[in-house]
């Protein structure tokens, strides 16, 4: 093999590998909570499954609160229990009746707060998954953005609440949808 062809490969390997690392980081940098369903369906039901990454460094994860759509409510939320953790499904009065599934709706549930116990809470390099069962869904094609907040052991709270804009760089705190 010639040396500029190894060259060329040397040089080619070395531009992968730097890409490579260099998207490894991006995505290391923009960690989040985010929600991932199972099977978005409209007019179905899905399992939510949020992750939520400790970014603090010195700092536990101890809570976490999830606002639920109360323009397009679900009409049915369960909760998936997690060890060391209590989950409260928090309903509140609609400002106005909604029809979810033919059904007339006053009172929904809002939010989902899981807590944690001091030995459960998300320390530093860790995650904790939190699963709720959610429907009637809303039409297709139709986005709900489920705003996070996350509570830390030394008082910091994070609002996950930007929403993301399509063609526009993902914002510093991004709303799980």
């Amino acid at each position: 093999m010639k040396t500029s062809s190894r060259r060329t490969l040397k040089t080619a390997c070395a531009a992968t590998m730097a890409a490579g690392l260099l998207a490894f980081g991006i995505s290391a940098a923009s960690a989040h909570v985010n929600v991932n369903p199972d099977d978005p369906a409209a007019g179905g039901y899905t399992h939510l499954t949020f992750n939520v990454p400790n970014e603090s460094p010195t700092a536990k994860t101890n809570k976490l609160e999830v606002s639920l759509p109360t323009d397009t409510p679900f009409n049915s939320v369960s909760v998936k229990p997690v060890e060391g953790w209590t989950a409260e499904l928090v309903t509140t009065t609609l400002p106005k009746p909604v029809t979810v599934g033919g059904a007339t709706v006053t009172k929904a549930v809002s939010s989902v707060v899981w807590t944690a116990d001091a030995a459960h809470q998300i320390g530093q390099n860790e995650y904790q998954a939190f699963s709720i069962s959610v429907g009637v869904l809303p039409d297709a094609g139709t986005t709900v953005t489920l705003p996070a907040t996350q509570s830390y052991t030394d008082g910091t709270v994070v609002k996950w609440d930007e929403k993301t804009v399509e063609g526009q760089p993902e914002p510093e705190h991004p709303a799980p949808s």
